[in-house]
């Protein structure tokens, strides 16, 4: 075989290689993402199953049926995995569990939709709230969303001495969370609109007392 041949049979199988890689990237890639949300959907069933006291990784993995290195491919840590579940909430359920809106002026509306989105997924909310296995992911999340919130709440607080300061960003903090839409239901028989309605209230009218005399929260 010449030596012109042998460069032409490697050029095509070059080529019919990069043409079979170049297929078959997208199902890999479909396939990696469909395994993703598997874990993800199996650690939502975990935070719902009111036996399991704690989640680790090797349980997620068990739950999904798939091997222990396919989820830390995935997810290397813990965390990790609490936060990509977060996120995975978010976009998928509109279930907003990570961010507040960055002008503070829109907390009141947020809080409105942010409560009839409760209402929408009650029992994912109801299986967080409650379940013991939950209250990593939320410890978790929390620091994630006490940062977002703060830096929404600096322009009305900044000039507040750091205990006046915390005082005031927890109690409005207090309106914008599930604990909140849980007790307006369950003490109150308020459904998620209009408990919605009464924390969007609330959250207004201290927003602005803030506005108007920051320190009261001093003397109130």
């Amino acid at each position: 075989m010449s030596a012109l041949t042998l460069i032409r049979a490697f050029a095509y199988r070059t080529r019919v290689m990069k043409s079979a890689r170049a297929y078959e990237s997208p199902l890999r890639a479909d396939l990696m993402e469909q395994t993703r949300v598997r874990i993800l959907e199996a650690l939502t069933e975990l935070f719902a199953d009111p036996t399991i006291w704690e989640i680790t990784i090797p349980l997620a993995a068990r739950r999904a049926r798939v091997s222990l290195r396919t989820v830390y491919r995935h997810f290397p840590t813990r965390d990790a995995l609490f936060d990509a579940w977060g996120d995975w909430v978010e976009k998928t359920l509109d279930v907003r569990l990570h961010t507040y809106p960055e002008d503070i002026e829109d907390l009141p509306g947020f809080v409105r939709r942010l409560y009839d989105t409760y209402d929408r997924n009650d029992a994912l909310m109801r299986a967080l709230l409650g379940s013991r296995a939950a209250r990593g992911a939320r410890e978790g999340t929390r620091r994630r969303r006490k940062r977002s919130f703060e830096r929404a709440m600096r322009a009305l607080t900044m000039a507040l001495e750091p205990d006046d300061r915390a005082r005031a960003i927890a109690a409005v903090y207090l309106l914008a969370s599930a604990p909140a839409w849980q007790a307006m239901r369950e003490q109150w028989g308020l459904d998620g609109s209009e408990a919605g309605r009464a924390a969007a209230w609330a959250t207004r009218v201290l927003l602005d007392e803030l506005r108007r005399n920051p320190r009261s929260i001093k003397d109130p």
